[in-house]
């Protein structure tokens, strides 16, 4: 069982993955299928983030601006 959360931003959807070696995944849903952008530290994260990916507050405006940067990121490194 995973603990996946999705998150509806800018007309796309993402799924968070929390748990395992890997601390947080960050991917793009795209139809069944999800493309794994990248890995981060949840300590990253700001406190108010941390505690919405806890509660699995997919409305909370601290965790979407934080999955955005992330998107952001990967998308000017190239990815």
């Amino acid at each position: 069982m995973s603990d996946d959360l999705t998150l509806d931003i800018d007309g796309e959807q993402y799924v968070v993955r929390q748990g395992g070696d890997l601390g947080l995944q960050v991917g793009r849903r795209n139809g069944g299928e999800v493309a794994w952008l990248d890995d981060v530290d949840p300590a990253l994260l700001t406190e108010d983030a941390r505690a919405a990916l806890a509660e699995g507050d997919t409305s909370n405006e601290a965790l979407r601006v934080a999955i955005s940067g992330i998107v952001q990121a990967e998308v000017e490194r190239g990815g």
